[in-house]
């Protein structure tokens, strides 16, 4: 079968700029367009991907297959191009009789062939070569046209689906637009319509537990508590070096493509020049900046000055490691302190996201699951814990074995460990405590969500910090009675 870019080679066309113009148009839709000018930082990225889009674009299209008809026609070209005048007079009638099966250019074709055979010159055969050759020329662009536009719809859709996305998880979780983007890295993930319903469900709850959203924060600028090894940077001016892809430095010869320059001509096209019937034509492609030139391509080195300003003062921080989420997912947290389990782990999600931090999450009641979330998954994975019912018994040592287990990778230094639980369970065996303090030392800290005023206070003790939701009617009708 052949493929594209195989009959692109043959006519000496190319799509290079077929699949520039694809990127402006996706880049200038009215939903794009204004995303990038209200977001510039997300902007950025998007036009990155955008631009990326656009050069799989032109490899795929290369790949993709020419219909049938267009490539049998375009096999009899080739067999007819290169024919002496007399060889090609003799197939004549056999070639109208191929191009009237499959060809557009059948019509103009036997009017040529009648000015040929009137007419046996060279000069003659030449046009009807070159004509033949616009017309197949004309046809693949066309083809390569409609498949670009197909692709170029496709991304505009998956993009404006994210755009909604987005904007759906910021006026859920970020409502005073404070977020570094960790949103807009979990909207390019895979998800489906039902993880915005339950994320906007939930970012409810967080609105009426202000505790909870005030823990993930906590949580998120814990790795600001120890400023004694913080070490102080004074803002410095760095000289960066970019390298900037341009057509106007000669290095390599890189294809073909439509032009008008005319130091860089293909000779075929020149050819043009000496036949008095062809002339008119090249001037018109010259005009229209269609001449088929070569395409060279080379990188122009750009310097510039960026001041550097380190954040908060110019204090350089110490790194935070990722999350591990532990949530107690048994049948005493069913109800209520399921859902503010639930709205909690999504706050904590949005800030792992925004600090570019790893999420853990850990289900346990009497046996444990595990689930890794990442800005690809993370919506997808997210709806599966936030749909879930809770149920079964409680069993908190095994989770906390798993987890310990867990920071012995290089990869969960200084991570933050956070259990959410009713802590109505027996008290942690001292090999295990043990076990916890030997991590403290490498900077990992354990934190505590107690849903249920009936914790244990000596269990809560073990971590260092803890926080108490009182889950319960009399709880939650106290903090209502104290917010009015």
């Amino acid at each position: 079968m052949l493929e594209i870019g195989m009959m692109d080679l043959g006519l000496l066309i190319g799509e290079g700029e077929l699949a520039g113009e694809m990127a402006l148009l996706l880049a200038s839709t009215p939903k794009i367009s204004e995303f990038i000018k209200r977001s510039p930082l997300q902007g950025k990225l998007l036009k990155k991907r955008i631009r990326r889009w656009s050069e799989q674009l032109g490899e795929e299209m290369r790949h993709k297959p020419v219909p049938v008809a267009l490539e049998q026609e375009y096999r009899l070209y080739q067999a007819h191009k290169g024919l002496p005048l007399a060889e090609l007079m003799g197939r004549l009638p056999a070639l109208l009789d191929g191009l009237e099966q499959y060809s557009p250019f059948a019509g103009e074709a036997r009017s040529l062939v009648r000015q040929l055979m009137a007419h046996p010159t060279d000069s003659q055969r030449q046009l009807l070569i070159e004509k033949w050759r616009t017309s197949l020329v004309g046809s693949l662009l066309q083809l390569q046209q409609q498949i670009a536009e197909a692709e170029r719809e496709k991304q505009r859709q998956e993009i404006e689906d994210q755009l909604l996305a987005s904007r759906t998880l910021a006026d859920a979780l970020d409502p005073n637009q404070i977020s570094a983007g960790g949103l807009w890295d979990l909207a390019q993930g895979s998800w489906h319509k039902r993880s915005l319903v339950l994320v906007k469900q939930y970012a409810r709850m967080l609105q009426r537990e202000p505790l909870l959203a005030e823990i993930a924060n906590l949580l998120g600028r814990s790795q600001q508590d120890n400023r004694a090894n913080d070490s102080p940077v004074p803002p410095v001016q760095v000289h960066e070096l970019e390298e900037v892809q341009t057509d106007d430095v000669p290095d390599d010869l890189v294809g073909i493509h439509p032009a008008s320059d005319l130091m860089r001509l293909l000779p075929s096209e020149a050819v043009m020049l000496a036949l008095p019937e062809l002339e008119l034509e090249f001037y018109r492609r010259y005009l229209e900046r269609r001449l088929l030139s070569y395409q060279s391509r080379g990188t122009l080195p750009r310097q510039r000055i960026m001041l550097r300003t380190p954040e908060l003062g110019g204090r350089q921080l110490q790194q935070r490691g990722p999350f591990i989420v532990c949530i107690d997912t048994s049948g005493s947290m069913g109800g209520y302190p399921e859902e503010c389990a639930k709205a909690l782990f999504l706050a904590l999600l949005k800030v792992a996201m925004d600090e570019k931090r790893g999420c853990y999450l850990m289900l346990f009641s009497t046996e444990v699951a595990t689930l890794e979330i990442t800005a690809d998954t993370g919506l997808d994975k997210a709806e599966r814990f936030l749909s879930m019912s809770f149920h079964g018994g409680t069993d908190l040592v095994p989770c906390l074995e798993k987890a310990l287990i867990k920071l012995d990778d290089p990869a969960f230094a200084k991570a933050d460990v956070l259990v959410i639980s009713d802590f109505i369970a027996q008290s942690l065996p001292h090999s295990l405590l043990d076990r916890m303090n030997r991590q403290r030392k490498q900077q990992t800290r354990f934190h505590a969500v107690a849903m249920s005023r009936h914790a244990k206070p000596a269990l809560l003790r073990v971590f260092d910090n803890s926080w108490l939701l009182d889950c319960g009617l009399r709880g939650r009708l106290l903090r209502r009675w104290q917010k009015n």
